[in-house]
């Protein structure tokens, strides 16, 4: 009983994954998923190209993790609430689904027996959710020490200079040279410079980037307690920390923007931005050891980016 139950439910797992990725394919149909190249024709007008890069810091989001027992009873409860708005639902349906299957065969069964599985798993985890939430928190000193370790590792870097010189290098590789122009870039994120004249040196286009926002966060999609049930990592029905996550693995991102401008007429040849989310880890992961592992994952966010878009504009 327990071998077919357990092959049932790799079933409905691969079924559901299936699913969720035909979802997403049809969501992002008319998207553009990846990023333009600009024309070949284009590219041969570019001339003399210099390169600037924002004099503004960047927006910075930080998801911090619940604080002490309040702030953990708080995050517990919203939690909890949202597993049982997903869940039941969902286990309400397959407990319906299986009662019509049974009527076929055994198969039904398990399907009913695993709706209602998802029916009392977010029963309970509204219930218990406050009280997990409370019991796991991180104590507040905790979370604001880190805090502060990643917001001074923050102050120390230059991270509009280097998004720059990452691209400068990345282009050379494609035998493209950027002229560095110092002190030209935009000083707030609304400004929209047109870089008309720039005569010394002799400048026919410029590449203007922008480093916009920069970001520690969660998966924070409402199905979550969905996508993390039929994960193919963990078989349990029951896994609290999957879904009521109080304080939970984040993503170092960076979103960059890059304009190409063309001096003589002022006219906009290119405009993109680029994302990069890398690997995670919990909020006091991230600001161990002086932040070293932070400032290693801003490197290799730089380098992806810069490489993204030297494709887009130079190849």
């Amino acid at each position: 009983m327990f071998c077919e139950i357990s092959q049932m439910m790799s079933f409905i797992r691969k079924l559901f994954i299936f699913f969720l990725v035909g979802l997403f394919l049809l969501v992002q149909w008319g998207c553009a998923t990846q990023s333009p190249v600009l024309p070949t024709e284009l590219r041969a007008q570019l001339g003399t190209i210099g390169i600037v890069s924002a004099r503004y810091t960047p927006a910075v989001e930080f998801e911090l993790p619940a604080k002490g027992w309040l702030g953990g009873a708080a995050r517990g409860a919203v939690e909890g609430t949202k597993s049982f708005i997903v869940l039941v639902p969902t286990g309400g349906t397959l407990a319906g689904i299986g009662t019509l299957m049974a009527m076929g065969g055994p198969q039904g069964l398990l399907v009913g027996l695993v709706g209602v599985g998802l029916l009392l798993k977010g029963a309970g985890y509204m219930i218990i959710g406050p009280f997990y939430g409370a019991a796991t928190a991180e104590v507040p000193a905790t979370v604001e020490e880190a805090e502060a370790h990643l917001k001074a590792a923050l102050a120390s870097m230059r991270i509009q200079e280097a998004m720059r010189d990452h691209v400068v290098r990345a282009a050379s590789l494609g035998n493209v040279n950027l002229t560095v122009l110092d002190g030209q870039g935009p000083e707030s994120a609304s400004d929209l410079l047109t870089y008309f004249p720039l005569q010394e040196p002799q400048i026919d286009s410029v590449l203007e980037l922008r480093v916009t926002r920069v970001w520690l966060s969660s998966n924070e999609s409402f199905f979550k307690p969905l996508t993390s049930m039929f994960s193919e990592e963990e078989d349990s029905l029951i896994d609290p920390y999957q879904e009521l996550e109080i304080n939970p693995p984040l993503s170092l991102g960076l979103e960059v923007r890059g304009r190409l401008i063309r001096t003589a007429d002022k006219v906009v040849l290119y405009d993109n931005t680029w994302k990069y989310e890398g690997e995670s880890h919990v909020f006091a992961e991230w600001a161990a050891n002086d932040a070293q592992l932070f400032a290693g994952e801003f490197e290799r966010a730089y380098d992806e980016l810069a490489g993204q878009l030297s494709l887009s504009i130079f190849r």
